[in-house]
């Protein structure tokens, strides 16, 4: 495969391209016009090594397949926008690669948002001398480790593989963010994780699970998008990361705890400039103290993007649920105005029994499962006949015998919810 493109990507074809003396640096170009592709690999292989793709299918391959120092990306691509191939390069492999914009269309994303992004330089088609790009990939170093070639990363891309084989299984929100925090954990080695999530009304982020924060604090935390750190990456849909918090700190807000820190936003997948974020992961308290290496950081984002699916699959699955609860709960007052003997009886029911489980000590969860099934424990009744459900009398041994069949009836109507 990597054969086949350098023959057809690299002038003089595969063999003249491995000749060709180098200074140790890759450099990816993806850019779809064939021409300028062609001239930048010219000019590119006469110092570096050479690697090209049209579009980003090729580009992802090429960047996993090999190490990539410096990445020269020209804005209007097919499918997807060069300003999201930057955005997701500088998530997925931090500062470990430098991008370099190339383009014609400046309108599109101007060099000043280019560079606040992250970009190390931005250069205009027709603009510059072919001495000066050669410059710019001199300037280039490496900020961080190498994560060395696809055979050192076998542990990394372990995990990986392990780690959504687990959430394949998962049905649970709860489960799933369990799972996450957990390898995280593992991989960093950081004491304090957190998983915010974007409220129902869209106003504020919230924690739904975290470690090493105390419980006072998960239940009061409200950001605000936009506000502190992890509302700025919810915001801005990108990583913000640091070896050292103190440097935000005026910046974003003021925090106690020293050292490394990273705030990832998941997003809805498939990533695209219309697709809203659903929250964020933050990370601090690394063991030791050091700053996140380039694997893990790596490591770190495929995570997200497994998480991002599953967390997403879990909301919309716990909407649905919830959606059927509703209706049932609507059946259920439908059925009690039938009688008015019964009339609020399920909504006391359930006020009664969430109230004494909360001085019991039960879990919020489990707060919420008392809620909900004692305002359906009477569903069932919806099938009994009002012939036996409103008479006046006596009932015979037959309509008790009916009668004692509304509980089944409603195990049978709640049972295919799994909350």
């Amino acid at each position: 495969m990597l054969h086949m493109l350098y023959d057809y990507t690299c002038t003089g074809g595969a063999e003249n391209f491995m000749n060709v003396k180098t200074e140790g640096k890759n450099v990816l170009i993806i850019e779809d016009e064939e021409n300028f592709r062609t001239y930048l690999e010219h000019l590119v292989s006469k110092k570096y090594r050479a690697f090209s793709a049209g579009n980003w299918s090729e580009a992802r391959s090429l960047l996993f397949e090999n190490r990539v120092d410096v990445a020269l990306v020209d804005l209007r691509l097919p499918g997807t926008s060069g300003r999201e191939i930057a955005q997701t390069i500088r998530r997925e492999f931090g500062n470990s690669i430098h991008i370099v914009i190339i383009t014609g269309y400046e309108e599109e994303w101007n060099a000043s948002q280019a560079l606040m992004s992250g970009v190390h330089s931005f250069l205009r088609k027709g603009d510059f001398r072919p001495e000066e790009l050669l410059s710019v990939i001199d300037n280039c170093t490496r900020e961080e480790p190498d994560p060395g070639p696809l055979t050192c990363r076998q542990p990394m891309l372990t995990k990986l593989a392990d780690f959504t084989n687990r959430l394949v299984s998962m049905d649970s929100l709860n489960e799933v963010l369990h799972e996450v925090i957990k390898t995280i954990k593992d991989v960093t080695g950081c004491t304090r994780i957190s998983v915010m999530l974007l409220s129902d009304d869209g106003n504020y982020l919230y924690i739904k699970k975290a470690i090493g924060i105390d419980q006072d604090i998960i239940k009061s935390t409200r950001i605000g998008i936009g506000e502190h750190i992890s509302g700025k990456a919810f915001r801005d849909r990108r990583i913000i990361s640091s070896g050292d918090l103190n440097r935000f700190c005026n910046r974003y807000f003021q925090y106690r705890d020293r050292g490394p820190f990273m705030s990832i936003p998941l997003l809805e997948v498939p990533f695209s400039s219309g697709k809203k974020p659903i929250g964020v992961i933050n990370l601090t308290n690394k063991t030791g103290g050091e700053a996140f290496t380039s694997q893990e950081k790596s490591l770190l984002i495929h995570i997200a993007n497994a998480a991002s699916i599953a967390v997403e699959n879990a909301l919309r699955k716990e909407a649905l649920e919830k959606a059927s609860i509703d209706t049932l709960i609507l059946l259920s007052n439908v059925l009690e105005a039938r009688d008015r003997y019964t009339q609020g009886h399920a909504v006391r029911v359930s006020s009664f029994s969430r109230e004494i489980a909360g001085r019991l000590g039960f879990s919020d969860q489990e707060l919420d499962e008392i809620k909900y099934g004692a305002q359906l424990h009477d569903i069932g009744k919806i099938q009994i006949p009002d012939a036996v459900l409103l008479k006046q009398g006596k009932l015979t041994r037959e309509e008790y015998a009916i009668m004692k069949q509304h509980p089944v009836i409603s195990m049978k109507l709640v049972d295919h919810i799994a909350f």
